[in-house]
């Protein structure tokens, strides 16, 4: 009577290894796309949040002067992520009655909120996302020399 075999040969152990790295290599690209997903929906609540505060701020100061990131809303996205783990940077742009960028001695009469992606999944997936007083948005892909997106050009919707 002939001995067991026992263990595995090296064919079986390179098919296992083979087989393991398919299915790491489907997985991981799902798991961060559903990092960037998560991050981008969370920031999309920001920004509307970001909206009803500076909202807030004209109801009780009768303008929007005086609102600031940081103080009348979170300057990053998300609030509650430990620092350098933010994945979206906010900003105010002041609007004045022509709708340009307001110059210090103009009277603001709106606003546009801007997420600037910080590029922590991937530096060339950087994105933009804007909402103004109006609750129009813009949505926009960066890449070299495009900083950010312009409401009515731009995609008006978020992704």
């Amino acid at each position: 009577m002939k001995a067991q075999q026992q263990g595995f040969t090296l064919m079986e152990l390179m098919i296992a290894v083979g087989l393991v790295a398919i299915l790491t290599a489907m997985a991981v690209p799902a798991y961060v796309g559903y990092g960037q997903r998560s991050a981008r929906a969370t920031v999309e609540g920001d920004l509307a949040a970001a909206a009803a505060a500076m909202e807030r701020h004209k109801s009780q100061n009768f303008t929007y002067k005086g609102a600031a990131t940081g103080t009348t809303f979170p300057a990053n996205s998300p609030v509650d992520a430990a620092a350098g783990q933010q994945k979206y940077t906010l900003s105010i742009i002041f609007l004045n009655n022509a709708g340009n960028v307001a110059a210090a001695t103009d009277t603001i009469t709106g606003y546009e909120i801007q997420a600037v992606s910080t590029g922590l999944f991937d530096k060339s997936k950087t994105e933009a996302l804007k909402i103004n007083h109006l609750g129009r948005k813009c949505y926009k892909k960066l890449a070299v020399g495009v900083t950010t997106c312009v409401i009515g050009t731009d995609d008006a919707n978020w992704p």
